[in-house]
Order: C-alpha cells, then structure tokens, then sequence
C-alpha cells in the first residue's frame, strides 16, 4: 500500500452546505421567534403540540448545524481520523486492508461515499462523503488503496 496519506490535512464539510446549515438554522429560529412572539402578543393559544413543534425545529437546526461544523477527515502522522459530534473513529494507517465506494442511488448517484476498511473488525470502518472538501491529495492517497471492490466482482 502506499503510504503516502495527506499528511496532517484536515478536510470539513463544505463550505456551501456549512453556510446552508447556517441559513436553516437562523431560518428556523425566525420561525420559532415568530411562534413564540404570537403566543406573547395573544394571537395565538399555547399549546403543548406548539412546544413539541418548537422544540423539534430548534432541536434539528442546531443538530445539523453542530454536525456541518464538527464533522471532518483528518490525517495524522500514523492514522486516519472520521471526527463526529461526539466521536471520532481512527483506523492506523497501517491497519487498512483497503477501500470501497458507495453510490446509494447506483451509479448515477449524486454523491459517493468513501469507505475506509480495516484489517481487524475491532477497528472502525470509515465512511465519509464527498460533501468533505477533498483535494487532490485525498483522492490519490484513496486510489491507492486496494480496491475490495473490485475484488468482489
């Protein structure tokens, strides 16, 4: 295998969709102001199906928001890193037995996901999608894996 990950690079979601999440989440805050404003004002009843409602915007919102701005690929010195909201999956560069692609949809799919494969089941897999802002470097270090794939056919 080649060894020749990314060193220390550090790949997030793009920047597009982090400014989307950022949209829908002011988008739904305005929302849930406006809500709250007419309960205040009385021209609208409280109700508990309006505090469920409210609850589950702002809940998803931020949710999606956190995890825009915490999910990334990073490489270290010795490992490959899938960072979460509150978890992060490594695999020693060492340890990966190859690589596999993913298109939910078929071939035509829209977006693709990356899986990264350990040589051990105790080791987590990582599967990352191309809404990461690969570059160049990602991608040669990814095709120069072995293709397991390719090996099922």
């Amino acid at each position: 295998m080649n060894n020749s990950a990314p060193f220390l690079a550090v790949y997030r979601v793009k920047r597009t969709l982090r400014s989307s999440a950022l949209a829908l989440l002011a988008t739904g805050l305005i929302f849930t102001a406006g809500i709250v404003s007419r309960v205040k004002l009385g021209l609208q009843q409280p109700s508990a199906e309006t505090a469920l409602m409210i609850s589950f915007i702002v809940l998803c919102t931020v949710m999606l928001a956190l995890h825009t701005f915490t999910s990334a690929v990073r490489f270290t010195a010795d490992s490959v890193e899938k960072r979460y909201l509150l978890t992060i999956a490594s695999i020693p560069l060492d340890e990966i037995r190859g690589r596999r692609q993913i298109a939910p949809s078929g071939e035509q799919a829209s977006i693709r996901f990356y899986v990264i494969v350990p040589n051990h089941a105790s080791l987590p897999t990582i599967k990352c999608a191309e809404y990461h802002e690969f570059d160049d470097a990602f991608y040669d270090w990814f095709l120069s894996l072995p293709d397991l794939d390719a090996k099922t056919k």
